[in-house]
């Protein structure tokens, strides 16, 4: 990767924190509720992005802790 390359992805992943610092902040505005909304779109959508490029690991670390919460706030 070559400097304007590098420097296009650094300017695409500030622009992609500033979009998800904004919603965040707005969801939180709304309430809790809004929030954890929020977040597990965020983490669909990570795992949806991982798995469609063939690495599973993401998908699979968020199952297990969504399985690890289910378990601790149901019994």
């Amino acid at each position: 990767m070559n400097a304007a390359q590098a420097k296009a992805a650094q300017a695409r992943l500030a622009n992609q924190a500033e979009h998800y610092n904004a919603a965040q902040a707005k969801a939180a505005e709304k309430g809790p509720m809004y929030l954890i909304t929020f977040w597990t779109n965020v983490c669909r959508k990570l795992a949806k992005d991982a798995l469609e490029s063939g690495d599973p690991s993401v998908a699979n670390g968020l199952a297990s802790h969504l399985n690890d919460f289910y378990r601790a706030h149901t019994q």
